[in-house]
């Protein structure tokens, strides 16, 4: 087996940039990023639901070596996450070595070759010496399995894949779980639905979300 590429890269989302970018700047030129979706950005690309914005200060969530004063708000708003993973791939010149569309499906070690045989679900292989996996855990929705959810008669959606073509005004909206995700989306949609049912497990501490334009809450509730 001979390699095709020094290394290669699985997601272009903002830790896969950052290891193409360090890479250059080593002078390992030779790698492919390979990138499921249809434009870098991971997270930010996947994730574009009502009220989508980072949840730690914008100012952290950024390369030491490419740092923006630019953010509209101290936790910026998804797309200026995206914004910014585009600016970081066109200036270091990373996007002609991306392969968009494309899914790795396995990858396999040889002992006696030393190289990597990456799978795409094109039906493509490719060789290298290293393997960077910089997938990210928050792209793909994690489903929960519930007795019966088959048989829903209305919409589901995940919000890693919300569906925009939906239209919230004067319906009845159930949301599992209350994490950043669930914190930033529930305040956005509960204004237009007519009734928003919370499902939590376990409470969490957060603090207020200033950026919402939900009414302040009746006393006592």
């Amino acid at each position: 087996m001979t390699p095709d590429v020094h290394v290669v890269i699985v997601g272009a989302g903002f830790s896969g940039i950052g290891a193409a970018i360090q890479l250059e700047r080593a002078g390992f030129g030779d790698y492919r990023i390979i990138e499921a979706g249809a434009e870098p950005g991971g997270t930010w690309y996947w994730n574009t639901y009502p009220g989508i914005a980072v949840d730690i200060p914008s100012f952290s969530y950024q390369f030491s070596f490419e740092q923006s004063a630019d953010w509209s708000r101290t936790y910026a708003p998804g797309h200026e996450l995206k914004g910014y993973a585009e600016r970081c791939v066109d200036k270091y010149g990373l996007r002609e070595k991306i392969t968009f569309g494309t899914t790795v499906t396995s990858a396999t070690f040889d002992d006696e070759t030393h190289c990597w045989r990456i799978d795409l679900d094109t039906g493509e292989s490719v060789n290298a010496r290293f393997l960077i996996n910089a997938s990210g855990v928050l792209t793909v929705p994690n489903l929960p399995d519930i007795d019966g959810v088959e048989g829903f008669g209305g919409i589901t959606m995940h919000t890693a894949r919300w569906d925009h073509s939906q239209d919230l005004t004067g319906k009845r909206v159930a949301v599992i779980g209350t994490g950043a995700s669930a914190v930033q989306v529930i305040p956005e949609i509960a204004p237009l639905a007519e009734h928003v049912t919370v499902f939590q497990r376990t409470p969490i501490w957060c603090l207020p979300n200033w950026t919402c334009r939900c009414p302040p809450s009746p006393a006592g509730r």
